[in-house]
């Protein structure tokens, strides 16, 4: 594997640094602010592993496909499923997440500062308007003391809110297999208010059979400066998907035999999925003083879902979800001899509420009825952190946090999980340049409404299934010398009753899910950023090894086998330049190493490397021109694996080489 990522990467390098001139870069950490945290701290000083991502300057370096454009070159952060958009994109920090039959598990979501995963712990990105994205920061490991129920970390996503300037922006995307992307943004502006409001319209027929999809996305943001004290944004977003849907995994002689084909039973049950959501709600920021602020917030959604599944009984669901939330929290800070203090109090309280029905499908045909239940999920979450910076360097930062979760079948109570998370982590400035840091986290994970309802002992809910729980040491090191940042960091995770997938013979494609005895996790990140006059490059890497410590099912023993779905190794280079006469060209390259399909690991998917291309153009002031291609490799691999699937029909597999091109132009 070294040998093929040597062999890949030595041009690169080579190529760059050759074409580096003389004028660099200053990049300054000390300004950069991480807010995702609770308590705002410098990238350089914070005791946590995190990743911050801006794009407010840089749009055009994202073709927008899909929120994985966004998060790449992140250093233990793996995505798939980009393509099925029926099971929506999958996204695993240090292996959490992998589990994911589809949409996102064991991460928790916020968006401009309110929780887009339910309480119990589901996430769809099939909302999110791609086009607004500005910022996004990455907490890598459990910190549950933070936001909750989670187990792989935090993604905090914000959107556009700098309104200074009245604009209309329009973008055209169009790409291979038809995909098509459409998107209007308005800013109004006036007084202290400003109103942002973006349209976004999507279609493809997809890479391989029934793999088509079509979506509409409308979100308004108003924003409110009442005063130097008190700011109000409230935003409202309505997305309609009438279809999306799914060509199935496939056995690997069915790949050989056409990789485009969808798998049969999809075909005759007519697999997909409709969604209908909306969304709103509204932030508060309350100054009372220099040192002391409330940050308050209220949400309400409510998402209409159907889908059809490749099997008759049950293989028809019609969701329909009620879900909000408020949370506050207080910050005060203290100024005293040779320290400033940072302390902060918050309540969060999240209510959801599935209506969820099953029928037959009879070949795409909806039959009777086979499953009526109302289930509900209550979390409460109170939490304490605090923040001291000492003159010497040294940062102490910790935080406890209690969540108490109620789950209940039809208005009747069934299962309380409750889960006390505290956590420690210490920076210290070695010089003006270094930055040490230690933290020890805690984190929980319960299972969801969907995979309690999933009972292979009938209906209710399966009460034999448990919630996860981890334990995260890590050790890091930052570097910042004029234009080149570097960061270094090595971890150990051990978690118990941690919550897998699989299939059932009588229900191929339908997933049960199982605890695990123990798991363990041991990983090195590294990761670094060099800036250059025209450009940067930005390289991440990974090196893990994720197993199980205690498996045993069905008489057979699977300690020490390597927990499947997460890649062993990962390495991402970006290199950006910045050309001259508006131009611009974006090399991304990502090589994925190699991971297993199975618990058994009796099948190991073989590595891949990707390399994307971009290139734009500004054709007058504040428009562009672009195209790009994808897989200039042209690599045959696959976007997802369907883990433990019956039958070993594990297979998804992704476009081969494929181009797009698009424009977006201001006024």
């Amino acid at each position: 594997m070294l040998g093929y990522i040597n062999k890949t990467f030595l041009v690169f390098p080579f190529f760059i640094f050759s074409n580096v001139q003389d004028s660099i870069q200053k990049i300054d950490l000390d300004n950069v602010i991480v807010k995702s945290t609770k308590i705002n701290a410098n990238t350089k000083q914070i005791p946590l592993s995190v990743s911050i991502k801006n794009f407010r300057d840089e749009k055009n370096y994202n073709s927008q496909s899909s929120f994985s454009d966004f998060t790449r070159n992140t250093p233990g952060l793996f995505t798939s499923s980009s393509n099925n958009f029926s099971q929506d994109l999958r996204i695993s920090i240090r292996g959490f997440g992998a589990r994911s039959a589809f949409g996102i598990r064991g991460i928790k979501l916020i968006v401009d500062g309110i929780p887009e995963t339910t309480p119990d712990g589901q996430s769809q990105l099939d909302n999110l308007p791609l086009g607004l994205v500005s910022s996004i920061e990455i907490l890598r490991g459990p910190n549950a003391n933070l936001y909750g129920n989670s187990s792989g970390g935090v993604i905090s996503i914000n959107t556009l809110t700098d309104a200074s300037e009245k604009y209309y922006r329009n973008s055209g995307i169009f790409g291979a297999y038809q995909y098509q992307s459409l998107q209007k943004t308005r800013i109004l502006d006036w007084n202290n208010s400003s109103l942002i409001i973006h349209y976004d319209k999507r279609r493809s027929n997809g890479y391989r059979d029934q793999s088509g999809y079509k979506s509409n996305i409308l979100n308004l943001k108003y924003i409110n400066e009442l005063d130097n004290n008190n700011k109000i944004v409230w935003q409202i977003n309505y997305t309609d998907s009438p279809y999306a849907y799914d060509a199935g995994g496939l056995k690997l002689s069915d790949v050989e035999n056409d990789r485009r084909q969808a798998r049969k039973n999809n075909i005759d049950y007519d697999t997909y999925e409709k969604v209908k959501h909306l969304k709103t709600g509204v932030s508060w920021n309350h100054k009372r003083n220099e040192n002391s602020f409330f940050d308050s917030y209220f949400f309400y959604q409510k998402r209409d879902f159907f889908t059809k599944l490749p099997f008759n009984f049950g293989g028809i669901i019609s969701l329909y979800r009620d879900y909000y939330g408020f949370g506050t929290k207080y910050t005060k800070k203290y100024y005293q001899e040779n320290r400033n203090r940072t302390l902060v109090l918050g309540l969060d309280y999240l209510n959801q509420s599935d209506d969820r029905k099953r029928y037959k499908n009879n070949f795409g045909v909806q039959g009777e009825m086979t499953f009526d239940q109302i289930e509900q999920f209550k979390s409460t979450g109170l939490y304490m952190l605090s923040q001291t910076n000492y003159d010497s360097g040294l940062l102490v930062r910790y935080g406890i946090r209690y969540d108490i979760n109620n789950i209940g079948i039809d208005s009747s109570s069934s299962i309380i999980l409750d889960k006390l998370n505290p956590s420690v982590g210490l920076s210290y400035k070695v010089n003006s340049n270094d930055n040490i840091f230690f933290s020890f986290g805690t984190s929980f994970e319960t299972p969801t409404l969907n995979e309690l309802s999933n009972n292979p002992n009938g209906e209710g809910l399966n009460e034999d299934l448990k919630s996860s729980s981890s334990l995260n040491y890590e050790i890091g090191w930052r570097k910042s010398v004029s234009n080149l940042t570097l960061e270094a960091i090595a971890y150990i995770i051990s978690s118990e009753n941690e919550i897998l997938p699989y299939e059932l013979e009588q229900f191929p494609g339908k997933n049960f899910y199982q605890n695990v005895g123990s798991t363990s996790r041991y990983g090195l990140e590294l990761n670094s950023q060099l800036s250059f006059k025209g450009g940067r490059i930005n390289l991440s890497y990974t090196l893990s090894k994720n197993k199980f410590e205690d498996f045993i099912i069905d008489s057979n023993n699977l300690t020490d086998n390597l927990i499947p779905g997460i890649p062993s190794q990962m390495l991402d280079l970006d290199i950006i330049f910045k050309l001259s006469r508006g131009r611009s060209l974006i090399i991304s390259n990502r090589l994925i190493g190699e991971r297993y399909a199975d618990n058994a690991n009796e099948t190991l998917i073989s590595s891949y490397n990707l390399l994307n291309i971009k290139y734009s153009k500004e054709i007058f002031s504040n428009s562009e021109i672009f195209l790009g291609v994808n897989n200039a490799f042209n690599q045959e691999y696959f976007d997802n694996i369907r883990i433990n699937a019956f039958g070993k029909r594990y297979y998804e597999p992704a476009p081969k080489r494929n181009f797009y091109f698009g424009i977006n132009f201001s006024f």
